[in-house]
C-alpha cells in the first residue's frame, strides 16, 4: 500500500539554520519535524558561532584591566555561556513545539526500503522532501603530539565553565594561549583573550592575518592585535606538541613556547554523520555533499545547504548565508516552480570580522576588483575619525572604502571601525536594490551619528566627478553638459 507521508518537511541539524528553515516552513503552513542528531552525552549549541562575539562583548563592557602577572577569572566566560544559553532558548525544541515544529532528538540514518525514510530507533519518519543542515564542526588537526596534550576548539570552549553552579563561583582559567590557524574565530579569540589578561601567541600558516581580506585591512586589524598584547607569528608551522610539568610545548620550527591551552582555529569539515547517504544515493567528499543550482542533492527528494556542502562566502563559513540557502530549499522542496541560485550573488551578502573595531564588508573587495582586472573600478574612501560622531567620542581610527563603476553603481564596500557590521548593512540593502552611489548623497543623514560615515564617503563621488570634468576639453564639457 502506498502511505502518505507524515510530513511535508523533515530538517536534520542541530544548527540555528536548520530551525530557522523549520520556523520558515511552519510558516508557509507545512507539516513539519526537526532531527536534533545529538548523543545522550552531548551538548550542542545551535548558537555557537557567537560564543566568542559575546565573551568579546562583556569583556569590552565590564572594562576588565589585568597585569600578564594575574591569573584570568572566569567570570566573563560564565556571563558568554549565560548569553548563549538565552539565544538556544529561542530556538529550543520546546518554544519551536509551540510554533507548530514536531522535534525528534536522536542519532538515526536514512533508509530506502520499503521506501524512504529516516529511521530513529524504532520510528521511521517518512517526508515529501528533506533538508540536511547539520552544518560543520571544529577541524581535528594532524599534528604530532597534540593529540596527547589535548587542545580547546569552538565546540569546546564552553566547557571551560560547564559545572559551575553559581556565576557567582570562580574557576581558574588558562592563562597562556596559543591559538593556530587564521580562521577569524582565532584572530577574534586572539584579541578577547589578550583584553582578559591573557598571554596570547597567534600562530598562521600564512603570511598575514585574514588571507581573504585586503591587505591594507589585515595590516590594521594586525597592528591593533600586537596594541593589545597578542605575539603573531607569520608564516609559521606548528611542528611538534609536548607536555612537560602541566604545560605544552609547541615547537615552531627551532623556536618553542610554553603554553597552558591550545586552541584550533583551522577551517571547520561538514558535519557528515553516519547518515547513511551513499545508501539512498547522495554523493558527497570530503569537502561535503554534492547539490546542484536548486539546492538537490542527487535524489531528487533529499536537499542540502549551509556549511556542510562546504559553501563558503569569502574564503569563510557564514550563518547569514547558510540560513539564506535555508530559506530556498525550503522553497524549493515545498513547491514545483524551483528557484536557481547565483553563487555569484553571495558576494552580496554582509559579512564580519568581530574583532575590536570590527571589520565588515559586502559585495567585492579591492583585491578582487584588482584581481578581476576590472579598469572601470572606482575607489571611494573616508575615514572616520573626520565624522562628527567620531570626533565627540574620541575615536581616531576607522577607514571605510566603496568600489563604483564609473555610471556610480555600487560594486562593493569594507569598513574598519566602530559599528561597522551595522553600517555595512546599509551598503548590502543598496546593493541588493541596486542603487546608485548618487542615492546615497541625497538622504537625509541624522546628525551625529555614524551614519554618516557613509553619507561621507559618498560625497567623494561628487569629487571625482568634478576632477573628471577638469580633464575634459572645452568640446567633451559642452557634449558632458548636453
Amino acid at each position: 500500500p502506498i502511505l502518505t507521508p507524515e510530513y511535508d518537511l523533515l530538517f536534520i541539524g542541530a544548527t540555528a539554520a536548520a530551525r530557522a528553515a523549520a520556523i520558515e516552513a511552519v510558516n508557509l503552513q507545512a507539516r513539519v519535524a526537526l532531527v536534533l542528531p545529538q548523543l545522550a552525552d552531548e551538548r550542542l549549541h545551535p548558537q555557537r558561532d557567537f560564543y566568542p562575539y559575546a565573551l568579546a562583548r562583556i569583556a569590552n563592557t565590564h572594562r576588565i584591566e589585568r597585569t600578564r602577572l594575574q591569573q584570568p577569572t572566569s567570570y566573563p566566560w560564565k556571563y558568554a555561556e549565560a548569553a548563549i544559553d538565552r539565544l538556544d532558548r529561542q530556538c529550543s525544541p520546546a518554544m519551536l513545539a509551540a510554533m507548530g515544529v514536531d522535534t525528534i532528538v536522536g542519532m538515526g540514518e536514512f533508509c530506502r526500503r520499503p521506501h524512504l525514510a529516516f529511521n530513529i530507533e524504532n520510528r521511521s519518519l517518512r517526508a515529501r522532501a528533506y533538508l540536511i543542515a547539520t552544518g560543520t564542526i571544529s577541524h581535528y588537526p594532524l599534528i604530532p603530539g597534540i593529540q596527547a596534550a589535548g587542545y580547546m576548539v569552538l565546540d569546546r570552549l564552553p566547557s571551560l565553565v560547564v559545572g559551575v553552579a553559581s556565576l557567582k563561583e570562580n574557576r581558574q582559567i588558562p592563562l597562556r594561549w596559543a591559538i593556530v590557524g587564521s580562521e577569524s574565530v582565532g584572530v577574534e579569540l586572539a584579541q578577547t583573550l589578550a583584553k582578559l589578561g591573557c598571554r596570547v601567541a597567534l600562530i598562521v600558516e600564512t603570511e598575514r592575518i585574514l588571507p581573504y581580506e585586503d591587505p591594507d585591512l589585515t595590516n590594521l586589524i594586525q597592528a591593533q592585535l600586537e596594541a593589545d598584547g597578542v605575539e603573531i607569528y607569520l608564516e609559521t608551522i606548528v611542528t611538534n606538541v609536548d607536555m612537560e610539568n602541566r604545560a605544552k610545548l609547541v615547537t615552531l620550527g627551532d623556536e618553542t613556547i610554553a603554553v597552558d591551552e591550545i586552541f584550533i582555529a583551522l577551517p571547520d569539515r561538514p558535519r557528515l554523520e553516519s547518515f547513511n547517504l551513499l545508501g539512498v544515493g547522495v554523493d558527497y567528499t570530503e569537502k561535503g555533499i554534492s547539490i546542484d543550482n536548486k539546492l538537490q542533492t542527487s535524489h531528487q527528494q533529499i536537499y542540502a545547504c549551509g556549511g556542510v556542502c562546504g559553501n563558503v562566502l569569502g574564503g569563510y563559513h557564514s550563518q547569514s548565508l547558510t540560513e539564506y540557502e535555508a530559506k530556498i530549499a525550503v522553497r524549493n522542496a515545498l513547491s514545483w516552480r524551483k528557484t536557481k541560485i547565483d553563487y555569484n550573488s553571495y558576494q552580496n551578502l554582509p559579512w564580519a570580522v568581530y574583532t575590536d573595531p570590527p571589520l565588515a564588508r559586502v559585495g567585492m573587495t579591492l583585491s578582487m576588483a584588482t584581481n578581476s582586472n576590472r579598469r572601470d573600478r572606482i575607489v571611494l574612501q573616508s575615514y572616520l575619525k573626520d565624522s562628527p560622531q567620531a570626533i565627540l567620542n574620541g575615536i581616531n581610527s576607522g577607514f571605510c572604502q566603496i568600489i563604483v563603476t564609473p555610471n556610480g553603481r555600487i560594486l562593493g564596500a569594507e569598513i574598519f571601525g566602530h559599528n561597522a557590521p551595522e553600517l555595512i548593512q546599509t551598503l548590502a540593502i543598496s546593493i541588493h536594490n541596486r542603487l546608485n552611489i548618487a542615492d546615497l548623497t541625497t538622504v537625509p543623514c541624522l546628525s551625529p551619528s555614524y551614519t554618516e560615515f557613509i553619507y561621507q564617503t559618498a560625497q567623494e563621488w561628487h569629487r571625482y566627478q568634478r576632477q573628471q570634468r577638469q580633464k575634459l576639453t572645452w568640446i567633451e564639457r559642452l557634449c558632458w553638459w548636453k
